[in-house]
Parts: C-alpha cells; structure tokens; sequence
C-alpha cells in the first residue's frame, strides 16, 4: 500500500473538496444568471409582443417592410402554413437544407406547440431553438386559417454572456483553489513539521541516544506531545543510567565482599605479630619501635579500607527514626572539629531552627554526612571555608556542604559516584557511591556541582517521609 505523509492527508481531501464545491457553485451560478436573464428577457419581449401583435402590424406590413420590422424589434419572423410550409421569412441566409419544410418544422418544434396554440391555456407559447449554428428564443402566434407566425429573438448575447461569466468564474475558482492550496500547504507544513521533527527524535533515541530532546516550538497539542516525548526520554535516560549503576554497585559489591574475606584474615594476623614484636626486649630499640608503629598504622589504614569495602558489600537495614536533624550534624561536626582546624578550615553554620523532624537511620547519615565533609576537607589543602547548612523545600529536606576547594573538572563529575573511581593518592573510590546508596535508601538522593578552581557544592536531600528499601 502506497505511503502518504500526513501533509497530503491533511491537504489532498481538504482542496478537493474546496475544489469540487468551488466549480459546482460556479456551474450553479451561471446556470442561475443564464436561467434568470433569459426569463427577463422573455418577460420583456412579451411585454412589447402583447402590445403590437393586436394591431397585426406584422401581418399587414410584412411583405413590404421585413428589414425595418427587423432592424425595429430585434428580431426574426417566420409564418408557417397549416401544413407547416414556409409562406415567410427575414432569415434569408439558411441553408437548403435548413430551408426544406420537414426539416425546418422539426427544428421549429411546430408539430409540438400546435396544440397549445389550438388549445390556448392563456400562457404564452415560447420555445429554444437553434438555426443555422445561432441560438433564438420562438414566441408562437396564431393566425387564421391554422397558420403560425413565429417571432425569434436572437438568444447569442445571452450565450456570449454566458460563455464570459462561465470563463470568469472557473478563472476565479481556479485562482482561489490554487490559494486555498497555497494556504492549505502552509497549514499542512505548519502542523506536520514538529512531527517530524518529533518522528526524527524518536528514530534517534530508538538508536540509543536518550540524550536526544525534541525543540519545543508550539504551545499546543503537538507541544504537549513534544513535552511528553522530552520527559520520557529523560525518564528512561534515568532509569538506564540507574540500571548500570544498579549492575556497577552489585559487581562492586561481590568484588568487595570477596576483596575484603581475603584479605582481613591475614591482616588480623600481621596486626597481632607487630604487636609481640613491639613486646619484645630485643625490640624496644627507638628505631625498631618506630618501624613497628608504621607497620601498625599501614595495617590500621588498610583495616579501614577493608570495612569500607565490607560496608559497601554489605548494606545493612536501616533503623529509622522520627528526629530532628540538626543535633546529628553538629554531632558529626563537632567530632572533626579539632581536625578542621588542625587544616585551618573556617566551618560557616546555617542550620534553619524550622526544620521539621524527618525519619533517618542516624549512623547511616552520620556517615555519609562525614564523607563528604572528608572530601570537602581534602579539596582544601592549604585551608579555606567550609559551609554547611540546611534547606525546607516543599516535601523534602537537603543538607548543603559548599568548599572553596579545588573544585572538580566537568569530565570526572559524570564519574564521581561510580564505585572505585578516584583521583586520589589514597582512597578507595567507595565514598561517594556509599553516600549516594545511604541517601537512595532513605528515598533521597545527591547532588553534585563543582568548578575547577572555584569549589564544590554537594546537596544531600532527604523526604520528610521515607519508606525503608
């Protein structure tokens, strides 16, 4: 089946119809005009006809004055005999043909108005004919002895006005059809155009590109539509993008939970050798001890990346609670005091007193909470400001960390809650993705938006109602 665009669809049907409508009124119309003309001019003709035929001027001064009866009334006379014989005429100009009685008869329609002029019904007797190619209106007037005599008036300014108006008016519907086709491409391609604009966005995203978003260019049906198409694909982008990070975490975690098995084993091993080694007489050498406090303290550093990594593999259920939240952070700022200051980090606290009290696993938000005030502080080698403070926006609440650190590039942005993607000497790359799981689990979520150079603001919302995952 052959494919039409919704353009032809819209503008086909709709210019033919127009078309059709446009040349059955101008047909109408003209049949309308010739019919009325012709009836006026055959009120007028019975009007004069009805006034002279009693004087039978015709009769008595047709021999000698036929041109002048003629040239004074417009018009053609012709007396028929009772067997229908052409006793006189003014039209001398007719064909043998047409002149032979039998045939002229017929052509005068005689044998059909000869009972209406025996018979009179009081109307007059009036046909169209056509002699010799031209037109004529036929008034039929009885005379004695059943003879006829026929006036025809020449009926070819009516044709000739006919034939213009019919021309003018399929001029002028020609016309208005070829702007009515104009006008209906324009609105065709008005319509049709932000559809295909969305049907080329939907072939794009079918491929896989769901960053692809529809320019909204209407305010209408076509615009929700476009509006519509947007918030799917940003819906699906979403859910995609939480699929792979879904599949990320849980490849993290069996990796994690298999790193940390091994390893924590021998770990508690080496930790407990160090320490009877330090026991030891031979060993209270200064130098030896100092060795040994090392060791215990790269083996206490790689204890807490074991838990990191144990935590990660292992999310616990949360313990929610109906609580305020600003003692909780106060709590975990007021434990890294000494160690902002220590890196002369000027802490700036806006907590708002209104905020409501909202359901949360405190240890889990401490910690997270602490991850990211860890990571503001390692933006900020050389010292700087540190602001924390909280916001009430509609259903939910968000805690505000904003550094006048290093800041982030935009590259490593898209990365940075992506288990083990790190950029620092020391760490794992779990504590971003620990704190986006943390708050995800509360219904929540975190974000992130830095500048290089400039500092790093990170906003973890909660909901004042939270389901447990």
């Amino acid at each position: 089946m052959r494919r039409y665009s919704i353009q032809t669809k819209i503008v086909l049907p709709f210019l033919l119809l127009f078309a059709l409508v446009a040349v059955v009124l101008s047909l109408v119309a003209i049949e309308i005009f010739a019919w009325k003309y012709s009836e006026q001019f055959t009120r007028e003709t019975e009007a004069w006809l009805n006034t002279i035929r009693e004087t039978g001027y015709f009769q008595m001064y047709f021999d000698e004055n036929k041109e002048k009866i003629k040239r004074t009334y417009s018009v053609e006379i012709m007396i028929f005999g009772s067997d229908y014989t052409l006793n006189g005429t003014t039209l001398d100009h007719l064909s043998d043909v047409e002149q032979d009685w039998t045939n002229l008869a017929d052509k005068m329609r005689l044998r059909e108005v000869r009972p209406h002029l025996e018979n009179p019904d009081g109307k007059s007797v009036i046909r169209d004919v056509t002699l010799d190619g031209k037109p004529y209106k036929v008034f039929y007037l009885p005379l004695e002895l059943g003879r006829f005599h026929c006036i025809l008036r020449p009926m070819e300014a009516i044709a000739e006005a006919k034939r213009t108006l019919t021309w003018y008016m399929l001029s002028i519907a020609v016309l208005v059809i070829g702007l009515v086709a104009l006008i209906s491409h324009l609105i065709g391609k008005n319509l049709t155009n932000p559809i295909k604009v969305l049907v080329d966005s939907t072939a794009r995203v079918a491929t896989g590109d769901l960053d692809e978003q529809c320019e909204l260019k209407t305010h209408d049906e076509i615009g929700d539509l476009a509006a519509a198409f947007n918030q799917m694909t940003r819906d699906l982008k979403q859910s995609r993008d939480q699929l792979i990070q879904a599949e990320r975490l849980a490849t993290a975690g069996k990796m994690s939970a298999s790193f940390a098995h091994e390893i924590r084993n021998p770990l508690s091993s080496m930790r407990m050798l160090a320490q009877m080694l330090m026991q030891k007489p031979e060993m209270t050498v200064e130098k030896h001890q100092q060795s040994l406090r090392y060791i215990l303290e790269e083996i206490e550093q790689i204890d807490t990346i074991v838990k990191g990594l144990m935590d990660f593999a292992r999310p616990t259920a949360l313990n929610l609670m109906q609580q305020p939240l600003s003692p909780v952070l106060q709590a975990v700022l007021a434990l890294m005091e000494a160690n902002l200051a220590h890196h002369q980090i000027h802490l700036e606290l806006d907590v708002l007193p209104e905020t409501p009290e909202i359901q949360f696993d405190s240890d889990k938000l401490k910690q997270a909470f602490m991850n990211v005030v860890l990571n503001a502080m390692e933006a900020m080698p050389q010292g700087g400001i540190l602001k924390v403070s909280t916001i009430v926006n509609e259903d939910r609440v968000g805690i505000k960390v904003v550094d006048n650190g290093v800041g982030i590039s935009a590259e490593d942005l898209a990365h940075l809650f992506e288990p083990f993607f790190t950029k620092k000497t020391r760490g794992t790359g779990l504590g971003l993705a620990n704190v986006k799981r943390i708050l995800e689990e509360h219904g929540g979520n975190v974000e992130i938006e830095s500048t290089l150079g400039a500092g790093t603001t990170v906003l973890m919302w909660l909901p004042v109602e939270v389901s447990a995952l």
